[in-house]
């Protein structure tokens, strides 16, 4: 068997499900918008939870002046991200985005003292961001949001890169960026 044949092959079963008639068992078009709304939710609000700690880190007075620039421009990013997947989220699944987290919410926010403590949080934030962007890719069918959140998870591993070389880590550990739970 070619490779061709067998993209062709596993593209059919990916399409046969979708196909057939809706079984008892099987999952209807509203189950499907809602666990797509529930997964773009987590999403929205992993952009918003980093959105809120980065601000808070980039003005908490913790990091020299280069490291405040970059946390300035990974807060823009977030905020975009967030109100990308808030606007997807209202308009192409009727739903209203979650409301941010406040900085108390944000565990590990508040005990932050040290430039390398500030920058550990964001990174985790990120991963954390990243794999709820993945698990939305994979409870989804809308091209919409399967195009916004290629961006953004392409976006936030950049940002992983930049945070990783502050703490002079390896910038990429691995070929894929999966994120962490």
């Amino acid at each position: 068997m070619t490779r061709r044949e067998a993209l062709r092959l596993s593209a059919v079963a990916a399409i046969a499900p979708l196909a057939t008639p809706a079984l008892s068992g099987a999952i209807t078009k509203d189950d499907l918008k809602r666990l797509t709304a529930a997964a773009v939710s987590r999403a929205v609000s992993s952009e918003q939870t980093a959105m809120v700690a980065f601000e808070a880190i980039a003005n908490g007075g913790l990091l020299d002046a280069r490291t405040t620039a970059t946390m300035r421009v990974l807060l823009d990013h977030a905020t975009q991200h967030a109100d990308v997947l808030g606007q997807t989220l209202k308009s192409e699944l009727a739903k209203d985005p979650p409301l941010p987290p406040t900085r108390t919410a944000i565990p590990g926010l508040a005990g932050l003292r040290r430039q390398r403590d500030a920058l550990e949080l964001a990174v985790q934030l990120l991963e954390r961001a990243i794999a709820a962007h993945l698990r939305s890719v994979r409870e989804t069918l809308d091209a919409q949001l399967l195009k916004a959140t290629a961006g953004i998870v392409g976006s936030d591993a950049q940002s992983l890169v930049l945070l990783r070389q502050l703490l002079s880590r390896e910038a990429v550990p691995g070929p894929f960026e999966r994120g962490a739970a």
